[in-house]
Order: C-alpha cells, then sequence, then structure tokens
C-alpha cells in the first residue's frame, strides 16, 4: 500500500500530549512529508476533557487508564505497564509501519512491535516492524535524584541505564537531542561512546518571524516545566541581594509537578520583595510570542542534579535566543558552552547567589530603556531539525535499519 518514502508512524508518549512541543513538531513536520501519523499518549491524572483530536494532521489518542499522578515512582509503576498494555492491542487494530517511542519508558512497546507484533499483523519489512527510539533524556538520572545516596536507587538506575543501551542498540533508528561543540558532551557522545551512530535533532523553534518589543520594565521569565522548586529559591535568594530599584519582574508559564508549590511561593515573594510576579500554567507554542513581550530575559539554571542537565541545552533557552532575549544559564555544562561561544547571555555556578545578583543586574543595566529585541546569533532552528528527521525516515523505510547511519 505505502512506497518506500511514505508509512503509518504510531508515535507514543508517556504524558498527556497537551501537546508536548517536540513530539508534536516531529510528528506534524512527518505529516508535512506525506506520513500518517497517530500519538498515542497517556493521561495518567485524568485531566484532559478531549481524548482525541487532531493537531496539524497528527491524530492524537489520550487514554485514561486510571489515576496515576505523575512525578511519583509507585504510580508510576502500576500504571506504565496498563498503558502499553493497552496501546499494544490498539497498534494490532491499527497495524502501523513504523512505531516511534518517545523516551525509554515506552520502548517495550518499540520492541515488541519490532520482534513479535508486526508479525501478528503481517505487516513487515525484512521480517519484522521497524522500531524508532527518540531519546530525549538519560531517563536512568532522574532516579538518583536528592537520593544518590540511596542503595535501591543506584541499582535501579543502573538497571535502567542498561536497558538504555539494549533499547538504543535494537532500534531501527536512533534520534536523540544534543552533541558537544566544546568542552562538554551532550547525549549523542554516550551512544556513540557505545558504538551506535544517533542522529541528533535539536529540540529547537521553528523559525520566528517577528519578535516582539521588550517589556518596560526588566523581567526575568522562565516558560517551562515547573518542577525544581530550588531553582525558584535561588533565584528570589538574588534578587533579594538587589537594590529594590534593580529588583526585575517575573514572569512563569508552565505546568508541572511543582507547579502549585512554586506559585505560592512567588507569591509571598512578591509582597515580600516588593516586586511583581506573574504566573499561569501550562501553555502551547502558539502562545510562545506573547509569553516572550512579557521578558527580557530568560532563567535557565537548574540544579545540576536534575537528571542530565548537564548535557542537555533546554528549550526554553533556544527559545529565548530566537525572540531576541538572553540566558542567564548553568555554567561548566553543554549550554554554558553555547552561551559564552555565542554570546547569548551569562552563566552561574548553581547556588552562587551573590554571581546571580551580579548577572541579573548587569542584564538590567544592559537593557535598561530598550525596547528592541536583542541582535544575537541565531540558533537552530526546527526547519532544519525537520528536514533531517524526515531523510533520516526515508534512508529507514527503503533500507531499514539505520544503526548504522552517518
Amino acid at each position: 500500500m505505502y512506497g518506500p518514502r511514505m508509512a503509518r508512524v504510531a508515535m507514543l508518549v508517556s504524558n498527556r500530549y497537551d501537546p508536548d512541543p517536540r513530539v508534536q513538531k516531529e510528528a506534524a513536520s512527518l505529516v508535512a512529508a506525506g506520513h500518517e501519523v497517530d500519538v498515542y499518549a497517556f493521561d495518567r491524572e485524568q485531566v484532559m476533557s478531549v481524548l482525541d483530536e487532531t493537531l496539524d494532521g497528527v491524530r492524537v489518542h489520550r487514554l485514561q487508564l486510571g489515576r496515576y499522578p505523575y512525578g511519583q515512582i509507585v504510580p508510576t509503576l502500576l500504571g506504565m505497564p496498563s498503558f502499553l498494555s493497552a496501546v499494544k492491542k490498539l497498534l494490532l487494530a491499527r497495524a502501523p509501519d513504523v512505531v516511534h517511542c518517545h523516551d525509554q519508558d515506552t520502548c517495550p512497546v518499540g520492541m515488541w512491535w519490532s520482534q513479535r507484533g508486526a508479525l501478528l499483523v503481517h505487516k513487515s519489512r525484512g521480517g519484522r516492524g521497524l522500531f524508532v527510539y527518540d531519546a530525549h533524556d538519560f531517563y536512568w538520572t532522574f532516579l538518583l535524584m536528592g537520593g544518590e545516596q540511596a542503595q535501591w536507587r543506584r541499582a535501579a538506575a543502573s538497571l535502567l541505564e542498561r536497558r538504555e543501551r539494549y533499547y538504543a542498540k535494537h532500534a531501527d533508528l536512533l534520534l536523540t537531542v544534543t552533541e558537544g561543540i566544546a568542552a562538554h558532551p551532550g547525549t549523542a557522545e554516550l551512544y556513540r561512546h557505545w558504538g551506535l551512530r544517533p542522529i541528533v535533532l535539536w529540540n529547537a523553534p521553528r523559525r520566528v518571524s517577528e519578535q516582539p518589543p521588550l517589556p518596560a520594565r526588566f523581567t526575568v521569565g522562565y516558560y517551562g516545566a515547573v518542577r525544581e522548586p530550588g531553582m525558584f529559591r535561588f533565584l528570589l535568594d538574588a534578587i533579594a541581594q538587589l537594590p529594590a530599584a534593580e529588583r526585575p519582574a517575573l514572569r512563569v508559564a508552565g505546568g508541572g509537578t511543582a507547579q502549585a508549590r512554586v506559585a505560592e511561593m512567588l507569591a509571598a515573594a512578591s509582597h515580600e520583595l516588593g516586586i511583581p510576579v506573574s504566573v499561569t500554567g501550562a501553555f502551547d507554542m502558539s502562545q510562545m510570542s506573547a509569553l516572550m513581550a512579557e521578558c527580557s530575559l530568560q532563567f535557565c539554571v537548574y540544579p545540576r542534579a536534575s537528571g542530565n542537565i548537564d548535557r542537555s541545552l533546554p528549550v526554553k533557552l533556544l527559545d529565548a535566543v530566537a525572540y531576541g532575549r538572553k540566558v542567564i544559564g548553568n555554567a561548566n555544562t553543554l549550554m554554558a558552552d553555547f552561551i559564552e561561544q555565542k554570546g547569548w547571555g551569562s552563566v552561574v555556578h548553581e547556588g552562587d547567589v551573590s554571581a546571580l545578583a551580579a548577572a541579573l543586574s548587569a542584564a538590567g543595566r544592559e537593557l535598561a530603556g530598550r525596547s528592541l529585541p536583542l541582535t544575537l546569533p541565531a540558533p537552530p532552528t526546527w526547519d532544519e531539525q525537520a528536514d533531517k528527521l524526515c531523510a533520516a525516515y526515508q534512508r529507514m523505510l527503503a533500507h531499514g535499519s539505520q544503526r548504522s547511519a552517518p
């Protein structure tokens, strides 16, 4: 039914897809290239009112299978098997050519499809189905956050790391998110160390057609998942060191496991520090231009224990630069290499309150009285990444496994 350049693709995510920006960009790019894409998502907290919809030509199916609070180990262990089992049944009915798994927790279905599932519906290439692994994070590192000395955490993390290597080795196409440009490696370097050749798709923004002006008051923004209260405490402590006249306003947008706690913390700080604070929940990418109009600078200093932050380039950082806003990021990381090499802002060590205060003060002085966005070296754009993704799919569909792709 399908030629070598067209496929029916099933994408799997273990979040509720409201939507997931990277996954939606990839799915929409594949649809634009002529593929059919269905996304199967796990609404584990049962909060979405729309379970089935079409976004940019991508068919989205959200599964509600009981309430399993996000970010908690036991509910996750209970809920994921139900989700994976339900997805298998849907794939047998839909019979995709490719199962594209986002993050390690959905990979068991991709492996099952490539080794057995496709054969059950007589849909296979070279005797089996195709399995794409899209590795956004080093999944095992999250188990070590805040509990590095716990023996069970180290043992479980070691097991997940071995599973990571297994899934990456057996995927017909391995995608990941970063690679080094200077002193620090990205995620790609680990897979190369294992003898694999991943395709790097930067989590880049779509090309920005118009940059909104800077707000009248110097405002620090944070737009993304709110999971780490400590990073906001660090920011507030630095603001408290500044003279009252230099203190920036704050604009925070995004959902996440710590959203309510952080919103309460920032509301108290607004009163204590005498600064305007605006906090809103989850947003979609169509709102990004309006959000950027409300900030002068993006805050990207994460706890170093937060997963693989030393190898990451946060999407909020690239979004900010694309809109002519500088950033403050973690020193001695991959993001620091980019920030310092390209002049995208400044870097500080996590916990160095005085250094962060100095960086905020310097940025406030630089932007005082300025309304036009800054002219910054351009970040990667999704247009380029979409071309790489579609080319990799074409090679895989024509020739099978791309484990040795350049």
